[in-house]
């Protein structure tokens, strides 16, 4: 009997090769939503520490004009931190789109390897049948021979 041979093997490596891009999109989008998560992280500490210093002046007196100041600052950090925030979630959606994908490519790939296995166990149990019908033959030729 001839080796076996899968038809769709082409086509398993090419999911395989899609699967794999899909990975790597998907690894550098989750990256970009982590280096996002500390961009914002590292503003609201430098909102906290902003706070502190305010309110110690507060306490220690200070000029109207320097409260203004202070005021506006904060003002100014909380819309960066809104935007940021706004990029974050968009960050946050594409990589939820890149990880949709490639879990459907990964079943895809899956089915196609599963339909493989099943060739590939239909092929041995006909080798095994072959196997068994040439040992039949066998047999039964020398079973003939010794009658004769």
């Amino acid at each position: 009997m001839k080796k076996f041979s899968f038809q769709l093997e082409p086509v398993l490596k090419y999911k395989g090769d899609i699967l794999e891009v899909l990975r790597n999109e998907h690894s550098m989008a989750l990256k970009d939503v982590v280096e996002q998560e500390n961009v914002i992280q590292n503003l609201e500490n430098e909102k906290k520490a902003f706070l502190l210093e305010f309110n110690e002046k507060k306490k220690n007196a200070m000029t109207v004009m320097e409260a203004g100041i202070y005021e506006r600052y904060l003002q100014k950090q909380n819309a960066i931190i809104l935007s940021e925030n706004n990029k974050l979630k968009e960050l946050q959606f594409k990589e939820a789109k890149k990880r949709e994908k490639m879990i459907e490519a990964k079943k895809e790939k899956l089915s196609i390897e599963k339909l493989k296995e099943i060739k590939v166990e239909q092929y041995k149990k006909a080798v095994q049948k072959e196997n068994e019908l040439f040992i039949e033959e066998f047999v039964s030729n020398a079973k003939t021979r010794e009658q004769q």
